[in-house]
């Protein structure tokens, strides 16, 4: 292969490779694609010959490039970054749920329907029976704690009740 060849290959790949960045976001590519337009750029000006010389500088190149000037880079173009809660716990207290097996206080064979599966839950107390729903009050390891929704909902509707009558 003639050197023109090679010096083609190495600057089309590095266009590539920095086109490619806005498909594979990360700012890691784009020092790849630069190191890699150099490295033709050298070959161009016949400072490389060899294809080991080429490699090894295009190797080199890549990581002093994403080594020194990624940070950079970032500084000035930062990604997109969105925040979620990392308590599900919190997120899912007060979800109301349907009871699949009754739920008992003290008693982790009762079970609840959320989120598309079946958990083990127990009570705060009293019992809950099959079919009704509850409230979740939050989780133990994997047993959600659960309350009666009529409970919930009596002390909302109270609370309601105490403010419209001005007490």
């Amino acid at each position: 292969m003639d050197i023109d060849t090679t010096v083609w290959i190495w600057i089309v790949a590095g266009a590539l490779l920095m086109l490619s960045e806005t498909v594979i976001p990360g700012g890691v590519v784009v020092f790849v694609g630069i190191a890699a337009v150099l490295v033709g750029l050298a070959q161009f000006l016949r400072w490389l010959e060899g294809p080991f010389e080429s490699f090894t500088v295009f190797f080199v190149l890549s990581i002093v490039l994403l080594l020194s000037l990624r940070g950079l880079v970032s500084r000035f173009f930062p990604g997109d970054t969105s925040y979620q809660s990392p308590d599900e716990d919190a997120e899912a207290a007060g979800s109301l749920v349907d009871v699949v097996e009754t739920v008992s206080e003290g008693s982790t064979e009762g079970r609840i329907h959320f989120r598309g599966t079946s958990w083990p839950a127990t009570c705060v107390e009293g019992s809950i029976s099959r079919g009704q729903r509850a409230i979740i009050v939050t989780r133990d390891n994997l047993i959600w704690i659960v309350e009666p929704a009529q409970n919930a909902l009596a002390i909302d509707r109270g609370e309601e009740d105490e403010q419209n009558s001005g007490h």
